[in-house]
């Protein structure tokens, strides 16, 4: 056989080897890196976020006497706050507990600028001007509305809010004639406190 013969019939030997011996260093390559596809890690439970619930105080009615009540909410906004006192009544926490709201719905919440300057000269741009807020609460439903659904109302404002909304305006807007029963505060339905109970001001 030529010389030529021999190298050509001993080319796919090498080549074979060669190929051989890199499948073996790609295969201990692998191997080396720690990777196994078929396994399932379990690195305990998902990460949680954990909720912790605002607690607001409304008042309920027991024998026609105002008792505060906490109940977690979402928010402590003053529309959060009216709509959780109107469900509370429907569904109250407690045995025995009433409300003179069950006849009417939450309609809306307006806050508006108040200020305690009796001279009702405009001082909007005065810096030592002591201003706080008027909240609105506009309900719907038949018939009047009461003292005591009054006191809810204003009560369960000022107890949350009292840096804030100085007084409570409710407004039932209908059916019939609109009807706004004028700035409230709490302090003037006391004689309707429960007994041990001391109401905000």
């Amino acid at each position: 056989m030529t010389s030529l013969g021999r190298r050509w019939l001993a080319r796919p030997a090498v080549s074979g080897a060669r190929w051989l011996a890199c499948l073996l260093s790609a295969s201990l390559l692998l191997g080396g890196c720690g990777i196994s596809p078929t396994e399932v890690q379990d690195y305990g439970r998902p990460p949680v976020i954990s909720y912790s619930p605002t607690w607001v105080t409304v008042y309920l009615l027991r024998d026609g006497r105002l008792e505060p009540v906490k109940i977690p909410v979402v928010s402590d906004s003053a529309k959060n706050i009216i709509d959780t006192l109107f469900r509370a009544g429907k569904q109250p926490p407690k045995a025995g507990l009433t409300s003179a709201l069950n006849d009417f719905s939450h309609y809306d919440t307006k806050t508006t600028r108040y200020s305690d300057n009796t001279d009702n000269t405009d001082q909007r741009n005065e810096p030592n001007d002591n201003l706080g807020y008027r909240l609105n609460v506009i309900i719907t439903g038949q018939g009047k509305v009461t003292k005591e659904a009054l006191a809810q109302i204003t009560c369960t404002i000022r107890q949350n809010k009292q840096e804030s909304i100085w007084s409570v305006e409710v407004t039932r807007l209908f059916p019939g004639t609109p009807e706004t029963m004028g700035d409230r505060g709490c302090f003037e339905f006391r004689n309707l406190a429960a007994p041990g109970v001391r109401l905000p001001p």
